[in-house]
């Protein structure tokens, strides 16, 4: 077994269905015969445990952070689901809800040394560094949004810091690079940059050596849109909307793989504890995480089991 495929998935707003798009696509990845391993990053509000249904774990991130625990292994809590196995992130400790940068870096090397085919991390809410951090380590991402202008707009905002924020701990030993990118971040400073790609170009001019490695790590991304809890065609068409306008400014290329229909159903299968899809399979909105599963699949199959 190689490294695992590691999925980080967020949208910077709350409430859109996160951890519920998480623990759907993970089940549907176990009957296609992979193990999964899913990864609860909100230290401050971590509910994927609900959504596997597992009361509170006795162990997590918290642990394995603090030293408690040496191995990131050892606080994976085993699921009900065959060969996998869930890290969570909840905690009363109020100065583990926001990790240092060694603090998460440790815990990035060790998922990439975990043994299984795909893990799945469960981002928070927001688009500050203690979020962004985990999407800017990993090639792959989801992004999940309702559709909405509000939620749109948080995706946005989520991925563009993501982008910058990665783009900057490229050059941990070059303030001057850093304060380039920074510039471009902070909207007070007005910057002369419309869209990252323009940013990249601008930057490699000053600093012709930081070109390659910038355009590298962008082209690397695999950003995923997932649209949830849609209700008539208009919502579907806002997910294409969106992704041409994140490949316009953000020069990464996003794929939309997918809208999940609302239903009552979802919301019986939080209460339940178990992902929609074991619980109601027929229901249109359990067909909508089986088309994206399949597109999911087939975009990052070439590098698992």
């Amino acid at each position: 077994m190689g490294e695992p495929v590691i999925i980080s998935i967020g949208g910077g707003k709350g409430g859109v269905g996160k951890s519920t798009v998480t623990a759907n696509l993970g089940a549907l990845l176990v009957r296609s015969g992979y193990t999964v391993g899913f990864i609860d990053a909100d230290l401050g509000g971590a509910n994927l445990h609900l959504c596997l249904g597992l009361r509170r774990p006795d162990r997590g991130l918290q642990d394995f952070i603090s030293g408690k625990y040496k191995s990131l292994r050892d606080v994976a809590v085993p699921l009900s689901l065959p060969e996998c196995w869930l890290i969570s992130g909840a905690s009363d400790i109020l100065e583990l809800a926001n990790p240092n940068f060694s603090q998460k870096q440790k815990i990035i090397r060790h998922l990439s040394a975990m043994e299984t085919d795909y893990i799945l991390v469960d981002l928070g809410a927001g688009s500050d560094n203690h979020v962004t951090d985990f999407y800017a380590a990993f090639p792959y991402g989801i992004i999940v949004s309702d559709g909405l202008s509000t939620s749109i707009e948080n995706a946005y905002g989520f991925l563009k810091n993501g982008i910058l924020r990665g783009l900057t701990r490229l050059f941990t030993r070059r303030a001057d690079i850093q304060r380039h990118i920074k510039r471009f971040i902070d909207q007070r400073t007005g910057s002369a940059y419309g869209t990252i790609g323009e940013m990249v170009e601008g930057l490699g001019k000053l600093f012709p050596e930081a070109r390659g490695p910038m355009r590298t790590w962008l082209q690397q991304r695999k950003t995923f849109l997932v649209l949830n809890m849609v209700k008539d065609a208009e919502d579907i068409k806002v997910g294409e909307r969106f992704a041409s306008m994140v490949k316009k400014y953000l020069s990464i290329p996003m794929v939309y793989i997918g809208y999940i229909v609302f239903s009552p159903d979802v919301r019986k299968s939080i209460r339940a504890g178990v992902p929609l899809v074991e619980m109601a399979g027929n229901s249109p909105a359990a067909g909508c995480f089986h088309s994206i599963t399949g597109n999911l699949l087939a975009l990052t199959k070439g590098h698992a089991k």
